[in-house]
């Protein structure tokens, strides 16, 4: 495998650089932590979709489409793809009540429907959700070092950990919006044209790749059903009603520019699968006998591009990488400072509240990449993430929003006793097996529904489009609920704080 040159390397220190001095930058907008977490709600329709791809398109992604793609052909569009159809789910579903509330997380949507103690058991949910997404791209950040540029998996996770560290930080949602920007500007650069157009070059041109692929390489179906379906149970359900994906919605500067924003993000991260699915089939071509398929992205740079483009086909690996980790980091500082910290103890001074979260996205940051060193392993990370958040969140909050009236117990109940399955067949059939998450929305939606039907205490939620929460006609506040708040599942009235 061709070495990267001098040129490459600065292209890659300048950018990881660049990335720090954003969150300098940035630091002096993030003077309330509505600024801090969401970015002001202030962010526009381009520089929205931006964020919005930025944030989805991670390791997993960019590494595993590629390597789908050499194994499997143009079956990889089902990873990418599923991904996609997620987000543009998420489009329509911006359409609901949710887009109005202004709150900094979905667990805090999750207590307005079925009381503090979901929204607590909802935040832990997600947390664990976040965090384990955080180590991912921690691992596959020091994989791309380690594979690149010869340096130890240990040092890159820590030099990736410490880099995405430092700006969320110092700059927090506006930072992570900021440095998003430039992570697309650069994905697109050196992914979606400069990488396919060269490997495209490389075996003679389009025709001459068609002819060269082997046949099975464009059967759709040649990854297999039960990969097909273990990744729309991963990711479907998944990124409708994570955290960092709700986050970002909450930065637009009005519902409609969300809705229009993630659509085209839905469009744009289609647009990247394909650019890799493509880079993926030229290598096949080219090198039919990669000794390591894991290895498919990293190969196909040095492969089908010059010295100084590997520098930014390198900055826009981890570009995908950084993104996503910035996600999840915030993400989880912002859940357990808004639904944890503030929940119990409201009224914390702004500058108190900033620096709250800080100190907690350090500990986070921190304890990733200690996770990363530990695990080293993308997918079982993943595993752990995706059976949390899709088997324990997806069924109530997702109808929370779209029935006219719920019950605070199907919530509650449904959260407990889908999280104590995902749990105990975590515990039965391993981490990365597929039962916790599939009996995990079983039950979760079982309780839900039996619970919902038969309990008479139902409420009605209404939210105004300026944000106002009505309970059963009762304006609600819209600060953090106080520890005296009576359940709201009981007589669905809030003290107001």
């Amino acid at each position: 495998m061709a070495q990267f040159s001098t040129l490459d390397i600065i292209i890659v220190i300048c950018y990881l650089a660049m990335l720090v001095c954003v969150g300098i930058w940035t630091a002096r907008k993030a003077k309330t932590t509505e600024d801090f977490m969401v970015a002001g709600r202030s962010i526009g329709i381009w520089r929205f979709t931006a964020a919005m791809a930025a944030c989805v398109i991670g390791g997993s992604l960019t590494m595993g489409s590629s390597t789908l793609a050499y194994n499997f052909g143009v079956g990889a569009i089902w990873l990418g793809g599923v991904c996609a159809a997620s987000i543009f789910l998420l489009s329509l579903f911006l359409r609901t009540k949710l887009t109005n509330m202004r709150i900094l997380s979905a667990a805090e949507g999750f207590g307005v429907f079925y009381g503090p103690y979901a929204r607590v058991l909802s935040a832990v949910v997600m947390m664990i959700y976040l965090f384990m997404v955080a180590v991912v791209q921690v691992v596959a950040a020091g994989t791309i070092m380690n594979v690149m540029f010869g340096l130890s998996t240990q040092v890159s996770m820590l030099i990736g950990g410490v880099v995405v560290l430092a700006y969320v930080v110092i700059g927090g949602m506006w930072a992570v919006t900021y440095t998003d920007i430039i992570q697309f500007l650069i994905m697109t650069l050196g992914i979606i044209v400069l990488c396919p157009a060269m490997a495209i070059h490389s075996v003679g041109g389009i025709g001459a790749l068609a002819e060269a692929v082997p046949a099975t390489h464009l059967n759709l179906g040649n990854l297999g059903a039960a990969k097909i379906v273990a990744y729309i149970f991963l990711y479907l359900p998944g990124f409708l009603v994570g955290q960092d994906i709700w986050q970002r919605a909450f930065t637009a500067k009005s519902p409609k520019i969300a809705r229009r924003g993630t659509a085209l993000a839905a469009l744009y991260i289609f647009l990247y699968t394909v650019a890799l699915i493509i880079i993926g089939l030229c290598l096949v071509v080219t090198i039919p006998d990669l000794e390591n398929p894991d290895l498919a992205f990293a190969t196909a740079t040095t492969t089908f591009t010059p010295m100084g483009i590997r520098g930014v086909l390198l900055a826009a690996a981890l570009a995908a990488v950084m993104s996503t980790a910035s996600s999840e980091i915030m993400g989880t500082a912002t859940v357990a400072f808004n639904d944890l910290v503030a929940n119990a103890k409201p009224g914390i001074p702004e500058k108190q509240g900033i620096m709250i979260t800080r100190c907690i996205a350090i500990v986070v940051g921190l304890l990733a990449i200690v996770c990363a060193l530990w695990i080293q392993s993308v997918l079982v990370a993943l595993d752990v993430a995706y059976a949390f958040i899709s088997g324990c969140i997806f069924i109530p909050l997702v109808f929370a929003f779209l029935m006219k009236q719920v019950s605070a117990r199907a919530g509650l109940l449904s959260l407990l006793g889908s999280f104590l399955t995902v749990v105990a067949f975590m515990a039965k059939d391993g981490l990365s097996a597929t039962t916790p998450i599939m009996y995990g929305m079983l039950v979760s939606a079982v309780i839900f529904f039996l619970v919902n039907a038969i309990d008479k205490k139902k409420h009605t939620v209404e939210i105004q489009e300026d944000g106002t929460v009505y309970i059963d006609g009762v304006k609600q506040e819209r600060k953090p609920m106080k520890s005296t708040e009576v359940m709201v599942g009981k007589n669905m009235t809030a003290e107001k704080a």
